[in-house]
């Protein structure tokens, strides 16, 4: 029974229909209204521990999916190391898609997000008891009297720092991102913190997964 169970674990076919299954569980809840009850606006693990299994059971059936792929992706690894001659560019895929997943489950658990409102003079307070002040808020006119450019100056420990759109400013392991910004009738920004502890783990789990796939493709181009 175990052999058969270690041999079902090291097909490729399950591996294959584990991912079709993710993807239909996501597909099904892009027609759900979770993205209404705050999916977007916290850490993943923090929604599904109040969210009503109404809203959030195709999320669950994808979590299931995707912890039998981690399982599958391992023992394939484990097999394939067993295997002497074989590539190395499948155990750096594994490996990429393995730290990718823990990276996810690391930033479902200890992540943050949350977005407020500032004008100037206002603080954004961290957990240890700092703060960083919201000194200035700027921008440019267009002539079609929208905004085209727009900044805000903080200073974070005694140092100033300029946040603009996709160039934040980090404190703490928390990225501070700057989404819009209104002058009229006084300055105010839509402020959004976030903090990934995953996000190395990702960028890693990245790396190692397009290092595998060139690798192989080259070795499938000498042939």
């Amino acid at each position: 029974m175990l052999k058969a169970l270690y041999s079902g674990f090291t097909s490729l076919n399950l591996g294959l229909w584990l991912m079709t299954g993710v993807m239909a569980t996501l597909a099904l809840g892009s027609f759900t209204r979770a993205s209404e009850s705050g999916l977007n606006d916290m850490p993943l693990l923090f929604w599904l521990q109040r969210a009503p299994l109404s809203l959030s059971w195709w999320l669950w059936l994808c979590i299931v999916f995707l912890a039998i792929l981690f399982l599958n992706a391992v023992v394939c690894s484990i097999d394939a190391l067993r295997k002497k001659g074989r590539s190395i560019a499948p155990h750096l895929m594994h490996a990429g898609f393995l730290l990718v997943v823990i990276a996810h489950l690391f930033s479902s658990y200890g992540g943050f997000k949350q977005q407020m409102q500032l004008t100037e003079g206002g603080t954004i307070a961290f957990p240890d008891g700092d703060q960083v002040l919201v000194e200035r808020i700027s921008g440019e006119v267009g002539q079609m009297g929208m905004l085209s450019s727009y900044r805000a100056q903080l200073r974070v420990k005694g140092k100033v720092a300029e946040v603009q759109p996709n160039h934040p400013v980090f404190h703490q392991g928390y990225g501070i991102y700057l989404k819009e910004v209104a002058l009229t009738p006084m300055p105010m920004a839509l402020v959004e913190i976030h903090r990934e502890p995953g996000a190395w783990a990702a960028l890693l789990g990245a790396l190692f997964f397009m290092a595998g796939n060139v690798m192989l493709l080259a070795q499938r181009k000498g042939r």
